[in-house]
């Protein structure tokens, strides 16, 4: 087993070699191209937020800093709205653009983020969720992984509750009982649960909050508040842009009531807050049906997705692609480079 590991190991670093060496930060290009990059949490590896966050969702400080002096020797930073802009009007841009993205409003963007972007002088488009930014609400996967971690940490014999019915029944390798999910089972966890519609997972958490007496809310507001907000945009290094009202996923079983409010109330919102337009959209989880996509064209000047690759000209403004980055895939400079590539 340990030599079959060992194997795989090599097999990935090799790889990670050729795409870092090869990948197309590293090709002429006789076209302007845009690399989009995802990020979410950024938090030390001390920090104790991040037990209950899955896998895929942070970035130490330290790498943070390190990506942006790596993609700062090769490109050109930019927000994702001046891009956008720049490209409609026909202004020549350079080969190699990269715009800088955090999902969702993290209150440790401010914290740990902010610093290094006034530092390097990076400019970034963070996606606030309007309606959740200065308070102590927080996005159901991390509900369902404070709650399965607390009962195992504290109860276990609640996991027998109806209530937990449908959670036991998931596909994941986590047998619900007194030992916390690794980050591997929160994973398998999360991406079972989200054959269910937003609305009824929400629906289901709550039953288990009430039935269990569990607390609705976190102890502290994890997203950020709207002073926060504003003194980031004040700096001129970072705009805000639209990731709905609460983080709903805008696809066919999502009404047009719903989509309504979650596209254009949130831009409202965070427009009166910030006092600067908002221009650029994000599709939570990536999912969007047509209408959803049509009412974002006629309310955003850009929409991003999590669709995997680069831009270029003839990119679809409202399909923009984008690359994932974490510590797990992204943890040295071979990696990352690797990572941005696009091919691993």
């Amino acid at each position: 087993m340990h030599r079959n590991h060992s194997a795989k190991q090599l097999v990935k670093r090799s790889l990670q070699h050729v795409a870092a060496h090869f990948g197309p930060h590293n090709r002429a290009s006789k076209t302007p191209r845009l690399l989009v990059l995802m990020y979410h949490r950024v938090l030390p590896k001390t920090d104790n937020r991040t037990r209950k966050e899955e896998p895929g969702m942070i970035v130490t400080p330290e790498s943070l800093e390190s990506h942006l002096k790596i993609l700062g020797e090769k490109f050109t930073f930019f927000k994702l709205s001046a891009w956008i802009e720049a490209r409609d009007k026909g202004t020549p841009l350079p080969e190699l653009s990269c715009a800088i993205t955090f999902d969702d409003g993290w209150a440790d963007n401010y914290e740990f983020a902010f610093p290094i972007i006034k530092k390097l002088e990076v400019p970034v488009t963070i996606f606030l969720v309007s309606d959740m930014i200065g308070t102590k609400d927080i996005f159901w996967p991390e509900k369902l992984v404070r709650t399965v971690t607390t009962i195992a940490e504290t109860n276990p014999k609640l996991f027998a509750s109806t209530a937990l019915e449908w959670l036991r029944s998931t596909k994941s390798s986590y047998t619900f009982n007194h030992t916390a999910p690794s980050p591997e089972q929160i994973s398998e966890i999360i991406a079972s649960v989200k054959s269910l519609p937003d609305r009824e997972i929400l629906r289901r958490l709550g039953a288990i909050e009430a039935d269990l007496e569990l607390e609705s809310n976190a102890e502290k507001a994890s997203l950020l508040n709207w002073e926060q907000v504003r003194e980031m945009t004040a700096s001129g290094l970072v705009e805000a842009g639209s990731h709905t009202c609460r983080h709903i996923r805008l696809d066919d079983t999502t009404p047009v009531d719903v989509l309504q409010t979650e596209i254009i109330n949130s831009k409202k919102t965070i427009e009166k807050h910030t006092g600067e337009e908002v221009t650029a959209f994000c599709f939570p989880n990536g999912d969007y049906s047509a209408r959803a996509l049509a009412m974002v064209k006629s309310h955003y000047s850009s929409a991003v997705t999590t669709c995997s690759g680069w831009n270029n000209l003839t990119t679809d403004n409202y399909l923009l692609h984008r690359i994932g980055i974490h510590e797990d895939i992204a943890i040295d400079r071979t990696a990352f480079l690797a990572r941005i590539s696009g091919w691993l």
